[in-house]
């Protein structure tokens, strides 16, 4: 048996092998919050192909936090029937699946959610233009709660953990980046006060499931953005996380505002140019090179970051970026760089693939030629979860 298909735990969790489906935004919900047979297709799919963990993307606390459209908010209790419809399924097949909680700050749409985004700081996005409104304290104390009452929800649900999302410029990668908290309070200024809202949160959850229920993190090791994370501070703040009980942490990487930077690879320029007028397309030509180059893939893009990260704790650490042979994988486990393999793209054009690598020990059947186009398509467009590639043709085209 590879190292792949070797069963290992994460906290309290048995899991079958080390893959795990990383949580990807799927536009698979209705408008009037409820989850679809696509949604639960979807899932049925990752489930029957033997993946050892499966993360659902970004169950948004609250209708603020909402950053993305046609995606559950979880934040009261008519959600729990969808969701356990939803763990049934996936456990009906032999995997565990663990709720992915979020807020997304600053990077909320105001014409999406309908008012003023909110962040620790009044920061512009300089790739959107939007400048989210400074939380007050009370609303600091509520979003706190907010967390705690949907990891419940999660766990009543039957879901076998939940994964508070603090990675990808969200809310809490904005408390945590030096360039998105300014605050003069103790929310802000030193990493231990930066650190402080995700300490309240995990505090908050922990009320909420208990100190048996596992309870993991994304992060970024590194914003890629001036003034934002570093790595130096991403091990710091594991070290924390560790301290404060989290049974995992996944380790990713890159915001929003940098354009590819988490999902590195090619960039869709023709869906891109699809979207703009002509002085926005005159402003891509001027800043395409430099996306380019900070979108430019190299396989495991994030494992060194990992591996940088694990060396200073002893949980289980996630690795996630860009892994697509099967050696990288092996030696990274067997190097003791990470303990899981964390997948999104490859598993959106593949459900079945760890079952196809289980069944074929010599084969690398990953397909995914990290075009984006299903980013593109899922997190700017809000198109439903699957491979765009290759791109359909129009009707009469040729």
């Amino acid at each position: 048996m590879t190292m792949l298909f070797a069963p290992a735990g994460m906290g309290p969790i048995e899991l079958k092998n080390r893959f795990v489906r990383s949580a990807t935004v799927e536009c698979l919900a209705t408008e009037d919050n409820r989850l679809t047979e696509e949604y639960y297709k979807a899932y049925e799919r990752l489930a029957k192909g033997n993946i050892g963990l499966i993360i659902p993307g970004n169950y948004f606390i609250n209708s603020i936090g909402r950053a993305t459209d046609k995606v559950l908010v979880i934040d009261r209790d008519d959600v729990i029937d969808d969701l356990k419809k939803l763990t049934d399924i996936v456990h009906a097949h032999g995997a565990k699946i663990v709720g992915q909680i979020n807020h997304g700050g600053r990077q909320c749409d105001p014409k999406l959610i309908g008012e003023e985004p909110i962040g620790p700081s009044g920061i512009r996005d300089t790739l959107t233009g939007v400048k989210p409104r400074e939380m007050s304290e009370q609303e600091i104390e509520e979003t706190i709660r907010a967390f705690g009452s949907a990891a419940g929800r999660v766990k009543e649900a039957g879901f076998d953990g939940v994964q508070i999302n603090g990675a990808h410029g969200y809310l809490v990668n904005q408390f945590l980046s030096s360039r998105t908290n300014r605050r003069r309070d103790p929310w802000g200024g030193s990493l231990e006060n930066r650190l402080r809202f995700v300490s309240r949160v995990y505090e908050e959850i922990r009320n909420a499931v208990g100190t048996d229920y596992p309870v993991l993190i994304k992060i970024n090791a590194e914003d890629q953005i001036r003034g934002g994370v570093t790595l130096e501070e991403a091990i710091e703040t594991s070290t924390r996380l560790e301290a404060f009980g989290f049974d995992a942490i996944e380790v990713s990487g890159g915001i929003k505002e940098t354009g590819f930077t988490t999902t590195k690879g090619d960039i869709p320029e023709d869906l891109i140019l699809s979207n703009m007028g002509f002085v926005k397309r005159l402003l891509f030509r001027f800043v395409e090179k430099k996306l380019q180059a900070a979108a430019e893939f190299k396989e495991g893009y994030f494992l060194p970051h990992a591996a940088a990260i694990k060396n200073r704790v002893a949980i289980p650490i996630i690795s996630v970026g860009g892994f697509r042979r099967r050696e990288m994988m092996e030696q990274a486990l067997l190097q003791e760089q990470a303990d899981f393999i964390s997948l999104s793209r490859p598993f959106v054009r593949q459900p079945n693939l760890a079952k196809q690598m289980e069944k074929n020990p010599d084969a690398d059947p990953i397909s995914c030629i990290n075009c984006n186009r299903c980013t593109y398509e899922i997190t700017v467009n809000y198109k439903p979860l699957r491979c765009y590639y290759p791109p359909r043709k129009k009707e009469g085209g040729t």
